[in-house]
């Protein structure tokens, strides 16, 4: 991956408080040459998000549409591409941003309140582990948005045919 999606990816994650926080060029080149969906316009990245593996499970997660290109249907284009590289049957995304909920119910995601005991805990380790990067990272201001509204995050979940 170019170096320019990496320091893209970078700058979206420095602004963007409600997803992880930002980490080397390095760390974040391994990241989008990883398990993940790009979108582009012109050669340039304008719309990331990982993708998960949780055995016969998936999650997108990460989800960042470059400010300049929100509204204009790119986010159901991501969420669109993420379904179609992923092989599993079962794709859980985790959000209390209302446009994405809205996205996620476009692309037939439903609300549910239990995704299965392992993905459950899965879920929970992986929130614990962010928590401890902020924390660690003295990432307060990103803590704090994160947190305020966790009681309000919803789980949906897509069962691909």
């Amino acid at each position: 991956m170019p170096m320019q999606d990496a320091q893209w990816l970078r700058e979206m994650l420095s602004q963007e408080l409600e997803v992880r926080p930002p980490r080397s060029l390095k760390s974040e080149q391994r990241f989008l040459s990883g398990n993940v969906a790009i979108l582009r316009s012109d050669g340039f990245i304008i719309g990331y998000t990982d993708i998960r593996d949780y055995g016969k499970t998936a999650e997108i997660t990460t989800f960042i549409i470059d400010p300049r290109f929100r509204g204009q249907g790119n986010a159901k284009k991501l969420i669109l591409k993420a379904i179609d590289i992923t092989p599993h049957k079962i794709i859980l995304s985790c959000t209390k941003n209302p446009k994405m909920a809205a996205t996620l119910e476009g692309c037939w995601f439903e609300i549910t309140h239990w995704p299965g005991l392992k993905e459950y805990i899965l879920l929970t380790i992986n929130t614990i582990k962010r928590v401890f990067s902020m924390l660690f990272r003295l990432e307060f201001k990103r803590l704090w948005v994160q947190a305020k509204g966790f009681t309000k995050y919803k789980i949906y979940k897509l069962q691909v045919k």
